[in-house]
């Protein structure tokens, strides 16, 4: 007994130190586990419960991006439905609380995603349904009024950047704090399709389509690189197969369309990377719909994504041909806007 009472103090020490010892790594655990990681209750609001707005929430949830993730949309049937059957998904995920929402609710998000409008039909470009969607996006911008003056709002709704320049206009919002999510799915499927070609991890080739998400977009071959090599000056891909790797890019989702009537697996985990550059102030590099002042649309370009949204626009090199494609691109989209 007397060995007992002499030794509990030691063993009171010893649980101590282990208790901190646990406790330092399990901060570091989840502080590490995502680069950045702040710890606080971080609350992303998805506005239409969709195809494309639940793909995103579920997107979300597996990656355990948000602590809370609210879903919001007219039909209030559908919203219901689609939480009870995320909410399944939840305990493999950090994420906490998916529930359904109102406009009102939204406004206190870290992150406001606007999903809502009318799908894409086979055979009909992004640009023909700008009209309806025009009256449903700016409409959703001016309930979600007062926005915090720390919310991020990503536009999906196609065409997204005729859609990004008119909730901008009605916003009233820092450019940074409002863009869309433009040709950064256009993008991965560069990438995607010189992965297959070369055989090379997409993560490896850098290359980026700019100018509109629709049918005037382009790649910028002429900055497109693998470990500094230009693939230009690759021997596997000359200008003809170039000229390929561009047409299938743009003509993917028209394809995707016509066989399944949507596109939403794709865009879905475009958005949720971005949120994951926002809330973990990644400062990672994306061409996402933002604001041009030369050209006076809204437009994607390289930017930097962060805590601040799309903080810094970057300047990218382009040749003659490519400079002209931009400007194409830029009329194309500011003739739509004029006619809406």
């Amino acid at each position: 007994m007397t060995k007992k009472i002499r030794d509990f103090p030691l063993w009171i020490n010893h649980k101590k130190r282990y208790e901190k010892k646990l406790e330092f790594f399990s901060v570091t655990l989840l502080t590490s586990s995502k680069k950045g990681r702040t710890m606080r209750h971080t609350k992303v609001a998805i506005i239409g419960a969709g195809a494309v707005g639940s793909t995103t929430a579920y997107a979300l949830i597996l990656k355990g991006i948000a602590a809370e993730i609210m879903l919001i949309d007219i039909d209030e049937k559908r919203c219901t439905g689609e939480i009870l059957d995320l909410s399944d998904a939840l305990p493999f995920s950090e994420s906490s609380k998916v529930l359904k929402g109102t406009i009102a609710d939204a406004r206190t998000a870290d992150i406001i995603i606007i999903c809502a409008g009318v799908a894409q039909k086979p055979d009909q470009s992004r640009l023909d349904l700008t009209k309806t969607n025009k009256k449903i996006v700016t409409s959703i911008i001016k309930d979600l009024q007062p926005i915090g003056k720390n919310t991020i709002v990503m536009i999906v709704t196609n065409p997204v950047d005729v859609m990004t320049f008119f909730a901008l206009k009605e916003s009233g919002l820092p450019e940074n704090q409002l863009f869309g999510t433009g040709t950064f799915l256009d993008t991965q499927r560069v990438r995607g399709l010189l992965s297959k070609k070369l055989n090379i991890a997409e993560q490896s080739i850098h290359a980026y389509v700019l100018g509109e998400h629709g049918d005037s977009q382009f790649p910028a071959w002429s900055s497109a690189e693998i470990a500094g090599t230009p693939i230009t000056d690759l021997e596997k891909l000359d200008k003809k197969q170039l000229d390929k790797i561009a047409q299938e890019t743009k003509n993917k989702a028209y394809e995707i369309i016509k066989c399944k009537g949507a596109t939403y697996f794709g865009i879905a985990a475009c958005v949720s990377a971005l949120c994951e550059n926002i809330l973990f102030d990644q400062k990672r590099i994306a061409p996402v719909s933002t604001f041009n002042k030369d050209f006076g649309v809204c437009l994607s370009m390289p930017a930097v994504i962060g805590a601040n949204g799309a903080e810094k626009i970057i300047k990218t090199s382009l040749n003659q041909e490519e400079t002209k494609q931009l400007e194409l691109s830029a009329k194309k989209i500011k003739e739509t806007i004029e006619i809406t």
